[in-house]
């Protein structure tokens, strides 16, 4: 029979590739964009504080031109990101199950966590310019989930002995970033002016980066505590 601490290693090791290699191909696929952003169709190239990261999964970019390769290295780094979510999440339950008073919190957490691993696929598998009130809503869905469950597990880490308060501290202050990113969709002005855009663009990139970095270094201190 396979361990749970089997289990959760590769959980753990594929959680921080999946995070890496969103922001490696992610990267990547900038540099294929054909142009344009919500104010300004004109500009030829990706605009790292006009467009945002679902830019790169339209199939034709704002400019008009046909956007596939960018499209497709969306498709893959979402899907790879969200399903490397789902067994992560499964198995860091592990991590608390024995602790009575934080069951409930990472039982909630988990499943919220599989629920925004899922809702990143869907993100790939909508592009904005041909299903966009799809596509914002696995973005509600998705985003709102993983601000829960890191307010859960920060919480239950907090609250567990025989994990380091470092990885609490870490969650703590991603909640406190996506909070603030959430405030500022309401403060701020809208997309369609180049300030509104400008904030919105790049206060998404500050919360997407955030998360993953939070992602690989949970999944590292998941690798390294070993269940009894």
């Amino acid at each position: 029979m396979i361990s749970r601490n089997f289990l959760k290693k590769w959980a753990s090791i594929f959680n921080i590739l999946g995070c890496a290699q969103f922001i490696i191909l992610t990267s990547i696929a900038m540099f294929f964009y054909k142009g344009g952003t919500y104010v300004d169709p004109t500009t030829t190239n990706y605009q790292f504080g006009y467009n945002f990261f679902s830019d790169l999964g339209r199939t034709v970019a704002h400019s008009g031109n046909p956007n596939k390769t960018a499209f497709i290295f969306f498709l893959i780094t979402f899907s790879i990101w969200g399903v490397s979510q789902i067994p992560f999440f499964i198995s860091f339950i592990f991590l608390f199950t024995h602790i009575k008073n934080l069951r409930i919190f990472s039982y909630i957490g988990s499943i919220l966590g599989v629920l925004a691993g899922i809702c990143y696929i869907g993100i790939a598998f909508t592009p904005s310019n041909l299903l966009n009130p799809l596509h914002e809503f696995f973005v509600l869905i998705a985003f709102s989930s993983i601000f829960i469950n890191i307010i859960l597990y920060s919480i239950a880490i907090f609250r567990n002995k025989e994990f380091s308060n470092f990885y609490a501290s870490i969650l703590t202050i991603s909640a406190v970033i996506l909070a603030i990113y959430f405030i500022s969709l309401y403060l701020n002005p809208s997309i369609s002016t180049p300030e509104g855009l400008l904030i919105q663009a790049t206060g998404q990139k500050i919360m997407i980066y955030t998360l993953l970095i939070c992602g690989i270094l949970l999944g590292y201190g998941s690798l390294k505590h070993k269940l009894s």
